[in-house]
């Protein structure tokens, strides 16, 4: 039997002899390179932190006392550890356990998270709660993996320094990475630091010619032992001088600080975090050195690529449609400029860094920077394109609003990853965008169907004068024809199907099932028109009048039911006169129908699981099959 074989939580672990450790982390490793490779997921990031996961479970009582990491999407090793390596194998599919924290799993999940910086408060939180209820657990916050970019991470980390609550511990995980290279100063210093560390003290040769010299001179001076205690200490107070104290910054905030530590030597870790943990006064900052990758070659060789890797798409995706046209459009206007917070990869704007340096910003984890950045680019006569995933969008809500559509300012969002994700599941489907950012007075929320008109929307903004959203799938175009020049878009909806009697409604991606259906649907002597609806606001007033001569209607969108384009056709006519009184309301209470009933397809008031997206949207209706069934019933 292999020692993982023999864990069936931290209890098993903490009996392991500390001379298998070793063997039972290169086990944890092939687990996880050999389900990543099969399911995609977090591969790097969970490889850097296999001894210090080991560790921790060694030296707390889980759950008793709460391990939390930060995003949590470096948690592999945690689940494999706490009773779960048996189902690791179906780990990010349909009915499989989360790549996330997930509570309904396993008591040792504290919390579902999956967005980052969010750690320390959490901790914070936890630690004090615990003490005011008198409580003995012990709250271990893990943060890094690019995290500590995030602005709110500084809030909670300023906090626990004011508070310094006596039962908590932040451990940096510091792999010198973020989903790609960390960005911003703290990065910058860190880097720095390190690599005078590790070139200067370790491979210079003039350095350790120097060194030698001190140790050497400091031994010929009476005194003996007490002279080459000396000349050490001359030794490391040139070492000081020399190479910038990293600790320094964790200590001014006020925290104990103590490292770097070897994030792979497990022998090291127990010792340090054991010892930090009976230290009075200040919270205790552990500085761990991880190797994000470690244990797989091409993970060590390219993190990048592997923080998430997954199936190469064969075709252009939407993103790259995006950056594409948009770099075509800042070759025409220098005033086009383009942000990123910490997704440059995802958002496929690496080429256009390389083309554009001086006008592509990666800001890190850091959206509400983001955008209000934008905003004062705008102000000074910029006109800023901010990239942001769907999910992430909505961290910078209230700087959309007051600092962007407040001033009614033309900034640009280029919303990606909208709708169904898939594995990465409910913390980062982006399903709520198109009902929160219709609230925002002055800001446009339009959807393409396909790549064209994708294109014709971003330039359609960009020569525009108002705040403008356009989302957009991940995944594979449609494989339309591109005009050849770029041209505006109206703002208006347009029927790509006509018909008699129902009406099928959708924005993006959802239109070409809606007009598939259709067709079915003709076989069968059922004629439905197609309303691609297209901006969800402002909202064609025309289009929407134009659905009273149907008797029915039915509203498909991947996207939350409650705020949505359903949400927005209502509101719209229940401004009509008569609407009110003709609405049937009540099944069961008979009036006279002068306007369609209506009917919604959608991705319901709740947050959906991981799985792949055509299986997602097969359980939700969202398919060609099911709304073909639903209107069939419907019309018989």
């Amino acid at each position: 039997m292999s020692l993982l074989g023999t864990i069936s939580g931290p209890k098993d672990l903490k009996e392991l002899s500390p001379e298998l450790l070793p063997e039972l982390a290169g086990e944890i490793r092939q687990l996880i390179i050999d389900t990543v490779d099969k399911n995609g997921g977090h591969m790097a990031s969970n490889l850097g932190v296999v001894e210090l996961t080991i560790a921790l479970h060694r030296l707390f009582e889980s759950p008793r006392d709460r391990i939390i990491f930060d995003t949590s999407h470096q948690c592999y090793t945690h689940k494999i550890l706490t009773g779960r390596a048996a189902g690791f194998g179906k780990i990010r599919t349909q009915g499989g356990y989360s790549g996330f924290f997930e509570p309904s799993e396993s008591e040792h999940d504290l919390t579902v998270i999956g967005h980052a910086g969010t750690g320390p408060s959490l901790a914070l939180g936890c630690a004090t709660g615990e003490s005011l209820r008198g409580g003995k657990g012990y709250t271990v916050g893990v943060i890094g993996d690019g995290s500590l970019t995030s602005g709110i991470a500084y809030e909670g980390l300023s906090n626990i320094a004011a508070q310094q609550p006596g039962n908590l511990m932040i451990i940096l995980n510091d792999n010198g990475m973020s989903i790609s290279e960390n960005v911003g100063w703290i990065a910058l210093w860190r880097n720095r630091w390190l690599g005078q560390l590790r070139n200067r003290l370790d491979f210079d040769p003039d350095f350790q010619t120097f060194e030698k010299s001190v140790e050497n001179l400091a031994s010929k001076i009476p005194g003996g032992i007490l002279a080459l205690g000396l000349g050490r200490g001359l030794k490391s107070s040139i070492r000081k001088a020399i190479i910038p104290d990293i600790g320094s910054f964790w200590t001014e905030m006020g925290f104990n600080y103590i490292g770097p530590v070897d994030g792979h030597n497990l022998a090291e870790l127990e010792k340090v975090i054991n010892q930090a943990t009976n230290w009075t006064g200040k919270v205790p900052f552990v500085h761990v050195l991880t190797h994000k990758g470690l244990g797989h070659k091409p993970a060590e060789a390219d993190p990048v690529r592997f923080h998430q890797p997954g199936s190469i798409p064969t075709g252009k995706t939407y993103s790259e449609i995006f950056s594409n046209t948009l770099g075509e459009m800042m070759e025409r206007d220098s005033s086009i400029v383009a942000i990123s917070a910490a997704m440059m990869t995802g958002t496929s704007l690496v080429a256009l860094k390389t083309r554009f340096p001086d006008r592509v910003f990666d800001v890190g984890i850091c959206e509400q920077h983001a955008v209000s950045m934008a905003s004062g680019m705008a102000r000074a006569g910029l006109r800023p394109v901010v990239c942001l995933y769907s999910t992430f969008l909505q961290r910078a809500f209230d700087q959309i609003v007051h600092d962007v559509c407040l001033n009614s300012l033309p900034v640009v969002f280029g919303i990606d990853r909208a709708g169904l994700v898939g594995q990465d599941g409910k913390t980062h489907h982006g399903v709520l965008d198109m009902a929160f950012m219709r609230i925002p007075p002055n800001m446009v929320v339009s959807v393409p169907r396909d790549e064209n008109q994708l294109r014709r929307l971003l330039f359609t903004a960009l020569t525009g004068n108002k705040p403008f959203s356009i989302r957009y799938p991940r995944g594979q175009v449609q494989g339309v024809p591109l005009d050849k020049e770029l041209q505006p878009i109206t703002i208006e909806s347009e029927y790509v199907r006509d018909g008699e009697k129902i009406c099928l409604v959708a924005v993006g991606p959802m239109v070409q099932v809606a007009c598939q259906a259709a067709e079915e649907l003709s076989k069968s002597g059922i004629d439905p028109a197609v309303l691609d609806l297209r901006f969800v606001k402002p909202i064609d007033i025309g289009a929407i009048k134009t659905l009273m001569k149907f008797t029915k209607v039915l509203v498909l969108e991947e996207g939350t039911s409650e705020g949505g384009i359903r949400s927005a056709i209502l509101e719209e006519l229940s401004t009509l006169k008569g609407w009110p009184d003709s609405l049937m309301l009540v099944p069961t209470i008979p009036v006279v129908r002068r306007t369609p009933e209506f009917r919604h397809i959608s991705c319901g008031d709740t947050f959906i699981e991981h799985g792949i997206p055509g299986d997602l949207r097969k359980a939700l209706g969202l398919t060609t099959e099911a709304i073909v069934k639903e209107v069939t019933t419907w019309m018989t």
